[in-house]
């Protein structure tokens, strides 16, 4: 049964990845930086830029909202109207005039859209963990990984394009995908999950107990009772930190110190990654298959490091042939990052409390999505006006984080690993 729901998520999820190239957020910071560059001040437009291309991130604060509220109710229903708020407003964002309300609006409707989506994400885990067993889970979140990853980057980079040859052209785009959100609703409302009777009777039955599904509380509680994944998310506060600088930066760099063509912009910061991503997720599929995700992230993290090296290479001595190695390396850490993202949390929970750890997973990545994209910005605002040497040097702080989250991994991962051999020891 489960192979044969297959199908009808491939199908949902092109749509939706439709909708996700229009929402991407290297796309929408070009967007903002090129087309409403002279309705504001530079520094209020880096601004918008940081708030659109965190808004992918900061928006999954709302996540425990949404694991709180759909506990116990029909989960196929509630991200198919999730799916009509995305399409709407993202059909709403080919509206906005180029003026300073304009700005607004479309910061506005980004946060919206992509507020829609963190709760589709929240749920599509309980959805995937309960149709997919553990075996093959990661190999099936691949093949979706590398169809989604195709569309968004053929659609960041036709809206790249577009913007190049007439301004107002990616305004279409915008209609086009919010129309394919709304028909992926439309299939998702008739789509299954198996065993959903029995899911749902758990999370009321935890209820009546007064075990909340998740709450600010229950937030604290599987933070504390769970050492090792207390300890991953400190590590991705810093780890994915850094991530969640760099591309605002990029994009506003790539405009101030190469003045590239939107389109160019587009392909380093989004589409070029995504493709490479493509066809990287297999091979991270299967490694993530075979090992914890301490061991996992100890490898993969690395991938990140060295991308952030060439970027940091290429912007600090002008050598703009250096993005396009940059760009690809990039893609493979973001293949085998979105895998971890999305399945990680499962080596640390069960059936029971999945949704638990994925809220507090997604709600973490909205905290840091809040800061590091503006502290990203801030930094390189900082050193521009005061420092106007070092700025084209300003990755090397998102590069620092970088490797020492990784480093943290390999330690994390080396004390796991003594555990288990300890454990076996003693059985």
């Amino acid at each position: 049964m489960a192979a044969a729901l297959v199908p009808r998520e491939l199908t949902n999820w092109s749509l939706t990845s439709i909708t996700l190239g229009a929402l991407e957020g290297g796309l929408l910071g070009v967007i903002v930086k090129n087309q409403f560059a002279d309705v504001a001040s530079p520094a209020a437009v880096n601004l918008a830029v940081a708030i659109v291309a965190g808004a992918p991130s900061f928006t999954n604060l709302a996540s425990f909202l949404y694991s709180s509220w759909s506990s116990g109710r029909d989960k196929l229903r509630i991200m198919s109207r999730l799916m009509q708020v995305m399409g709407i407003a993202t059909l709403l964002m080919a509206l906005p005039p180029a003026n300073a309300t304009g700005l607004f609006l479309f910061c506005l409707l980004t946060v919206v859209a992509r507020t829609a989506w963190s709760g589709i994400l929240t749920l599509r885990a309980s959805v995937w963990r309960a149709n997919y067993p553990r075996d093959w889970r990661a190999q099936i979140t691949a093949k979706l990984v590398r169809l989604s990853s195709l569309l968004v980057a053929a659609v960041a980079a036709l809206v790249g394009f577009l913007l190049d040859w007439q301004d107002d052209f990616y305004r279409p785009c915008f209609v086009l995908a919010g129309i394919c959100s709304l028909f992926a609703a439309r299939i998702y409302g008739k789509a299954r999950i198996r065993r959903h009777q029995q899911l749902l009777a758990k999370e009321r039955a935890a209820k009546v107990e007064g075990r909340r599904h998740i709450s600010l509380a229950v937030f604290g509680e599987v933070l504390r009772g769970d050492r090792d994944f207390r300890n991953y998310m400190w590590c991705m506060m810093v780890f994915g930190g850094a991530n969640l600088m760099v591309i605002p930066m990029l994009v506003v760099m790539l405009n101030e110190q190469f003045h590239l063509s939107q389109w160019h912009q587009v392909m380093v910061t989004s589409s070029l990654p995504l493709v490479i991503m493509c066809f990287a997720v297999p091979r991270w599929a299967r490694l993530l298959d075979r090992k914890h995700i301490f061991a996992y992230r100890a490898l993969h993290s690395w991938y990140y490091v060295l991308s952030y090296v060439f970027f940091a290479l290429a912007l600090g001595t002008g050598t703009a042939w250096l993005l396009w190695p940059a760009a690809m390396l990039l893609g493979g850490a973001n293949a085998g990052g979105h895998l971890g993202w999305n399945l990680g949390h499962n080596d640390f929970t069960n059936d029971a409390n999945a949704a638990q750890y994925m809220a507090v997973h997604v709600s973490l990545t909205g905290l840091r999505g809040i800061f590091m994209p503006l502290l990203g910005i801030g930094f390189y605002q900082f050193l521009s006006h005061f420092l106007p040497v070092m700025a084209p040097h300003a990755l090397l702080f998102p590069l620092f984080l970088s490797a020492a989250g990784a480093a943290w991994f390999v330690i994390l991962n080396a004390e796991h690993s003594k555990r288990i051999i300890q454990n076996q020891g003693l059985d």
